[in-house]
């Protein structure tokens, strides 16, 4: 029995089941637990960008109420956590700072490892992995150098997205609206020799095995429409070029010009064709235009619209209803194989050298971008013809807009290639009892104009003996995108202290693949793309016994600020966890973040400060109910509610299914519901009181573990299983529905085995003298009714 009347002291309360945690490592998981099933749940592995916001509890609080729920329905549960340290926001803010990059990530590191401790999460901390370690760098390496023994590893100067503030490389992923992701800049077009991954190789692979997943639709379509599948046909388009006498034609294979093949999806249409057009980065125009011998009479003024384009972002090129541009190879064409007639070759920027083979056959009847062009430059448009067999002109094909991912990054603060550069023995990986290849310490890890990293100023470091003839040789010294990190972390957490490979085989199998990871929708076409490919490397090695990493991937939503907007330091809108944690408390967030909306679906949730003083109050409640406990030893004492012992059933079931369902909205609607109906009784019965606990214990880990132990218990509530509910208890039973406006619970309603129609909820809601209070001169913007759960009216 909890006597008195104490008051809820979240600081006190919380510090003290934090440390206590810690103390007694309850969540700390073994590799077998005897009579569980082993459950791999997963949030992406965090930047230690320095301090957490609530988009971050809202990424981890979330999914931790959800492992917390999966162990205590007798799962042996693994939620690991870890710092994805290595990239360029941390140089950047070093540089800018004038610090070390090292000193500036692991001092983040440090102060995050505690905010990620204040919110109460149930990580286990013995796991953690920091990927600029180099004892796990040591196989991020590895693993390259088994990339590049099997020819999946290749270095090639190719067109990359440079940005000329940081410096370095980008992915196209990390290209939003033609501007660096990380510092905003205008990205140009620059031919640069860096390392690439054969991600290509996979494309197939890749989209095919999107299939089997059990994924949400919308991610699969993200991998889909980036991978880009096309069928269709290659097609040879002869040359003629002109000598300089007037009508003198003079065959192609005597000025040794190549024939140019287009790649189309439509070869049926081959008979409207009128012109060809290449990329600007296609070899046949950078060939041309540098051969003294060529029958090109304009070659300057293509050098210049070639020069022009570097500049331009693919999305400027590319976005339909911008001004076409365009110049004619003027001195040469091309035969149309279908008609035999000449047609006019233009170098025109809205074709990329990426897809297909660089070059398209122009059918401007069928064509919007074609027609827009063919309009500018009078070009004929033939809309009658007769289409023409797919075998007659071409073989079969098919082509990906997916391209090899390039993983050279001109920076200090990233994993070094290991790669040694030998004149006699070529490109040699740095032998496996020589890595870790260190990241070395330098005085100037400024960017430099050259294109070249940082490193290359480290001589010592970067001169060495190449391995095979021991003859003079150099360190490569461009390092990896950070995103390689990041593509294998989720096996490193199944053995994170392995110093002889990057996990075992038989703790891989006892955790892999992983059964429920969270994230962001960002990197649907990034990290998640990235670490399937890994995956599949792997696998082909021999390394891994899944060819896919994660059975159940989901994206989570976004938590906007109190004005609407997506959160920002400019915008002057972020909202400050730490402040709200000192006032109102980690569970009070925790619940506030699971109410806001259904996690399992991806869209905007406002912050709203009266939203979670609301979720305070009711917490309050939950903990002034000890006051309620109806002694056991009394004579008088009163026989069970059935109602509530209804409600209570209905309660346990609901909640569990709305977790296990990632709804966790409604599964805290019906707590308040079943703690109105508590408040509301003269006594409770013990019971009654700790199972309310134990199914609020995901959501508000801290408090129900005081009250727990209050009322004697001895073990921790986070190691109770789950309450089971009584079918004939909920059976014929009444049905609550709570009447939620603007977000807060204002009325229960009250329905016959939940066959009252919507209309007759609406109806009876709109009735209720409680809720007309809430309505008196506001206007109803919507009405939402979810069957059985809750009716939710939103006002302007």
């Amino acid at each position: 029995m909890i006597s008195g009347m104490q008051e809820y002291d979240h600081k006190k309360i919380e510090k003290k089941w934090q440390r206590e945690w810690a103390k007694s490592k309850i969540y700390k998981t073994t590799d077998k637990n005897k009579g569980k099933k082993n459950f791999y749940t997963l949030v992406e592995i965090p930047y230690p960008s320095g301090n957490l916001h609530v988009g971050h509890w809202y990424a981890f609080s979330v999914p931790d109420i959800f492992a917390r729920y999966k162990r205590m329905s007798g799962e042996n549960v693994m939620f690991p956590i870890g710092f994805d340290a290595f990239g360029l926001p941390a140089e950047n803010a070093a540089i800018k700072k004038g610090l070390n990059p090292r000193k500036w990530t692991y001092d983040n590191i440090k102060y995050m490892e505690n905010q990620l401790q204040s919110m109460g999460a149930s990580f286990d901390w013995s796991r953690k992995i920091i990927t600029a370690d180099p004892e796990y760098y040591c196989f991020t390496q590895w693993i390259f150098t088994e990339f590049f023994k099997k020819g999946l590893a290749y270095q090639k100067k190719t067109p990359a997205n440079w940005c000329p503030s940081c410096k370095t490389v980008l992915a196209n992923e990390q290209v939003v609206d033609g501007k660096c992701e990380r510092c905003d800049s205008k990205v140009e077009k620059k031919e640069i020799l860096q390392w690439n991954l054969k991600i290509t190789d996979y494309a197939e692979r890749l989209l095919s095995g999107l299939d089997n997943l059990s994924w949400p639709e919308p991610i699969k379509n993200s991998q889909r429409n980036w991978i880009g599948k096309s069928d269709g046909a290659e097609i040879e388009f002869q040359l003629l070029a002109f000598s300089f006498q007037k009508n003198s034609k003079l065959k192609a294979k005597s000025q040794k010009l190549a024939a140019i093949k287009v790649f189309t999806t439509r070869p049926d249409t081959i008979f409207g064709a009128t012109y060809l057009v290449l990329a600007p980065e296609h070899e046949f125009i950078q060939e041309q235009i540098t051969n003294n011998q060529s029958q090109i009479t304009n070659k300057s003024e293509i050098q210049k619209y070639v020069d022009q384009s570097k500049k331009k972002t693919e999305i400027e090129r590319t976005t339909e209803g911008k001004g076409k541009s365009g110049v004619e190879l003027k001195g040469i064409k091309a035969i149309n194989p279908a008609t035999k007639e000449e047609i006019p070759i233009f170098v025109a920027d809205y074709v990329l050298s990426g897809y297909g083979t660089g070059a398209i056959m122009a059918v401007p009847a069928h064509d919007q971008r074609d027609f827009e062009f063919a309009e500018k430059f009078n070009l004929p448009i033939i809309k009658d013809y007769t289409p023409a067999g797919f075998e007659d002109f071409g073989k079969k094909i098919v082509k990906y807009k997916l391209r090899d991912w390039g993983v050279s990054r001109q920076r200090y603060w990233g994993v070094p290639i290991p790669i040694i550069h030998c004149e006699k023995c070529g490109q040699v990986p740095v032998p496996d009892k020589d890595l870790p290849v260190k990241l070395p310490e330098i005085k100037d890890y400024l960017p430099r104009d050259d294109g070249r990293s940082p490193l290359a100023k480290a001589e010592k470091w970067v001169n060495v003996k190449c391995p095979n003839c021991k003859g003079k040789a150099e360190r490569e010294t461009d390092t990896l995108d950070t995103f390689v990190d990041s593509s294998w972390y989720f096996l490193r957490y199944t053995d994170p202290k392995n110093k002889k490979e990057f996990a075992s085989k038989k703790k891989m199998e006892n955790w892999m693949p992983v059964d429920f990871y969270s994230g962001g929708a960002e990197h649907n076409t990034m990290h998640l793309l990235y670490s399937r490919f890994w995956q599949k490397a792997l696998y082909d090695f021999g390394l891994v016994k899944d060819e896919e990493p994660y059975k159940m991937r989901m994206n989570r939503g976004l938590i906007l600020g109190p004005d609407g907007n997506k959160m920002s330091k400019s915008k002057g809108n972020v909202v400050d966890p730490d402040e709200i944690v000192r006032n109102l408390g980690a569970d009070t967030i925790r619940m506030y973040l699971a109410f806001i909306g259904p996690f399992n679906e991806v869209g905007s949730f406002p912050w709203s400060t009266d939203g979670i003083v609301g979720v305070r109050r009711f917490l309050e409640k939950v903990w002034n109910l000890k006051n309620k406990l109806q002694i056991t030893n009394d004579k008088t004492q009163k026989k069970p509610n059935p109602e509530i012992e209804n409600l209570m059933h209905q309660t346990i079931k609901k909640v569990g299914e709305d977790i296990e369902s990632l709804k966790m909205n409604t599964a805290v609607s019906q707590l308040m519901i079943f703690v109105n109906a508590l408040t509301k009784q003269e006594k409770i019965f013990r019971k009654e009181f700790e199972i309310l606990l134990v199914l609020l214990a995901p959501f508000a880990p801290h408090l129900t573990e005081e009250l727990w132990h209050k009322l004697g218990n001895l073990r921790s509530i986070h190691l109770t299983l789950w309450p089971k509910y009584d079918q004939s208890k909920i059976q014929g039973s009444k049905t609550k529905i709570g009447i939620q406006i603007d977000g807060k619970i204002r009325d229960i309603l009250e329905v016959e085995n939940n066959d009252a129609s919507e209309d007759e909820i609406k109806s009876k809601a709109l009735e209720s003298e409680a809720v007309k209070k809430w309505l008196a001169n506001r206007e109803v913007k919507k009405i939402i009714y979810i069957k059985g759960k809750i009716l939710s009216i939103v006002l302007t």
